[in-house]
Parts: structure tokens; C-alpha cells; sequence
């Protein structure tokens, strides 16, 4: 996991307080530890197996330069990196001084092939993101030790003490990496929730996922170096499959609010109808719209409006569980799928929904002066199926009718087909 860039080649004495201090202790702390702890004397095995894992690591960067340049271009969040089944592997087998030279290598190498030339990265993020890494693979030794599972060459290692030590230090590893990551990006920004600083669900489990490729990577060194470049394909094919999923979360997320677009958001409306084909369980719909948005654009600007409705979407998915579906129709207006609720449910949910908007107030920057928003409503419609329709289009028109009403009706209130 690396750390996303701020912009400007010297960000970083402009960059929020605490940052500099955060950088530079974990680069100092990464530095004594290496100093302090190298390892035993490389043995000659340990050269081959180094030299094995240097190998695969260059050339899977360079099978998969498109590949990350692309993930690079759509990184909006810290970025797992694929490399780290070679270094967690390099931890597991090798000296601590000759991991950490892996662990170095790479990161040069990735600097200098990918995110040099596209993203001008300035090279002090690379030496925080190579430094949190360092320090997660200085972590694994101590874990395998303290299960007695330091020595790979032992004969006796059992099986399930094995797969233990190497579960712990794999956790161990992602959360000494990650954590001083997820605290670069709450200094950077503070309104972010910590949740999101550690990534998302997906993200987490792909940075597993590589880890455990690294761990078996380290008992095919143990026993056959050379086998090591059958591990290649797996890392590539799990690379490009990441990047597929990246562009179409993409291609399903509105860009300024980064819910579902209108037309993915009516996908799953269509695969919620055929669904309920067979079990005719109800569902909801609403439609939400933003009361005389208009006149938050003409006051404060549209980088101020785009603010509130991020905000809003915020706002909104809050009140939703995890399982429900909320996209951004156009504008100021959002559209809610609700699963497996009747009206009654549909109308309370919306109703929360209603009170958290009008219990907003969102803080925005307009030129040097800083602005409270307040005074926030949202006028609703609910339309439920089979009630309303059994078509998308026509539970999107019945819960857009019935905003109106609401608009009408003197905003900030909600329409459902029993009123």
C-alpha cells in the first residue's frame, strides 16, 4: 500500500502540520532499524533466492507497465501495490539487509519506470511509501521468531505452526504498512472518516491476496528458487483483473459525488424487478432533490455547490444499510433503491433521510473566506413495487411525480402513493 501524491514538487513544507514530522520519523525509523537489526550473514542460498526475487520483480513491472500506469491514472485512494508478494516474500526468507535492499530495488525501479514519467511524483512520497514498507518488512522476522518459525531450513517445522507464523506476520505486515499510510492521508484531509484511510473492503482484501501469493513465494524459494517465476503469472493476471475492476467502478461512479451513475444505479433496479419475479418480495424507490440548490451555486460558487453534494451523498448513504443502492439521477437529484422493504419502511427511511439533510451544515472555502452552510432541505418521493409499477422506468416516474408533489406541497417533506 503507498501513499496517494499532493501536488507540487514542494508540497511537503506546505503540506498540513504533522506531515513533515510524520515523514520524517518514519524515514528515520526505517533507517535505525535496518542499521540495527540487519540480519545474519548472507549465506549463498540467500543470494540466489535474492537474486530469484529481484528477477521476478522487474520483469512482473515490466510485463505489467500499462497495467499500473493505467491504475496509477484511476488511483484516488491509497494504492496496493503488486510488488508486495516479492518483498513479503524477501521477509519471510531473507536476511533483514537484504530484504530491505529488495524492498529498495523495487521501489527505484517502479519510481523510475511508472510514476516518475506519469504522475512527476516527487521522490520524498516514494521514500515514505518504500520507508512504511521497510518497516512492515522488518516486522516479519520478530513474528516468525516468536512462533519459532525463523529457520526455513529446519526439517521440523510442523505445518499448522507454519501457516500460523506466516498468517500473523502477513497481518502484522499490512497493518505496519498501512497505518502510517492511513494517517498521511487523514493529515492531508482531515474531513475524511479513518475508515476510508485504511481503503475500502475490495482493497484490503486484494493487498491479502498479494501477501499470501508472497508467503507461497517464500516456501517455493525455500525448496526450489528458480520455480519462483511460475509465481509471475498468477501476480500479472490478479494485476490486470484489479485494474479491470477499477474501470468499471469507474464507469458506474458519477465523478463528483462518487455514488452510482443514473445508469448504473437503473442496472440494478432492473436486476432487483427480476429478482422479485420469483420471490415478489416489495422494494423502494425514492427520489430525492435538493430544495433551491440553485441558490447555494448563485451565493457561494459551484466548487461550493459540488461540495454540498458530496456532502449530501454522504448524508444519504449514511442512513442507508450496506446492502441498498444509491446513485446521483442528475443535478441535485439522487435515487435510492431500497430492497426488500414495503412502503411503510420505504417512508421512514426517507424521512431520515429528510432530517439528516435539514440537520447539514457544510463548511466550504470561497476565495480566503470560509462559509457555513445551513438551512439544507430535501423534498421526497417513494414509489414501491408492485404498488407503483413494475417497470424501472415507471418506478423512477411514480417517485419523481410524487417529489414534485412534494415540491409543491412546500418542500422538505416526503410523498409517498399513500398521501
Amino acid at each position: 500500500m503507498t501513499a496517494t501524491r499532493p501536488r507540487g514538487r514542494w508540497a511537503i513544507l506546505e503540506a498540513p502540520r504533522g506531515v513533515l514530522p510524520l515523514y520524517l520519523g518514519v524515514g528515520l525509523a526505517a533507517v535505525v532499524l535496518v542499521a540495527a537489526f540487519p540480519g545474519h550473514a548472507p549465506t549463498d542460498q540467500d543470494w540466489v533466492r535474492s537474486l530469484a526475487l529481484l528477477v521476478v520483480s522487474c520483469l512482473q513491472t515490466e510485463l505489467s507497465l500499462g497495467t499500473e500506469k493505467a491504475r496509477r491514472y484511476l488511483a484516488d485512494r491509497p494504492h496496493i501495490n503488486m510488488t508486495s508478494a516479492w518483498m513479503f516474500g524477501g521477509a519471510v526468507v531473507l536476511p533483514a539487509a537484504m530484504a530491505v535492499a529488495l524492498t529498495v530495488i523495487t521501489y527505484l525501479h517502479l519510481w523510475l519506470r511508472v510514476w516518475w514519467p506519469i504522475q512527476g511524483r516527487p521522490a520524498y512520497r516514494v521514500v515514505f511509501s518504500a520507508a512504511t514498507v521497510l518497516l512492515a518488512v522488518l516486522s516479519v522476522q520478530p513474528v516468525l521468531r516468536l512462533f519459532g518459525a525463523d529457520d526455513v531450513l529446519r526439517a521440523d517445522w510442523q505445518g499448522s505452526r507454519v501457516l500460523l507464523a506466516l498468517v500473523v506476520s502477513l497481518l502484522v505486515y499490512t497493518t505496519v504498512n498501512g497505518a502510517p499510510v492511513a494517517v498521511a492521508v487523514k493529515l492531508h484531509h482531515p474531513a475524511r472518516p479513518w475508515r476510508k484511510t485504511f481503503g475500502t473492503k475490495a482493497e484490503n482484501a486484494l493487498e491479502l491476496a498479494t501477501l499470501s501469493l508472497g508467503g507461497v513465494t517464500a516456501i517455493v524459494l525455500v525448496t526450489q528458487p528458480a520455480l519462483v517465476a511460475f509465481m509471475l503469472l498468477p501476480v500479472i493476471v490478479l494485476h490486470r483483473n484489479v485494474l479491470m475492476r477499477q474501470l468499471e467502478e469507474k464507469a458506474a461512479q458519477d465523478s463528483k459525488t462518487g455514488l452510482l451513475t443514473a445508469e448504473e444505479w437503473q442496472t440494478r433496479v432492473a436486476a432487483e424487478l427480476v429478482r422479485n419475479a420469483r420471490t415478489r418480495e416489495p422494494f423502494g424507490v425514492l427520489m430525492v432533490d435538493l430544495d433551491r440548490f440553485k441558490k447555494v451555486n448563485d451565493t457561494y460558487g459551484h466548487v461550493a455547490g459540488d461540495a454540498v453534494l458530496r456532502t449530501v451523498a454522504t448524508t444519504i448513504t449514511g442512513q442507508l444499510r450496506a446492502y441498498d443502492s444509491v446513485g446521483r439521477w442528475g443535478g441535485e437529484e439522487f435515487v435510492v433503491l431500497l430492497p426488500q422493504i414495503a412502503e411503510q419502511g420505504a417512508c421512514d427511511v426517507a424521512e431520515r433521510i429528510r432530517t439528516a439533510v435539514g440537520d447539514l451544515t457544510v463548511t466550504v472555502s470561497v476565495g480566503d473566506a470560509t462559509h457555513e452552510i445551513t438551512d439544507l432541505s430535501a423534498s421526497v418521493g417513494v414509489a414501491c413495487f408492485p404498488d407503483a409499477s413494475v417497470t424501472v422506468d415507471g418506478l423512477v416516474h411514480a417517485a419523481d411525480e410524487r417529489m414534485y408533489r412534494a415540491k409543491r406541497a412546500g418542500r422538505n417533506t416526503v410523498v409517498s402513493g399513500t398521501e
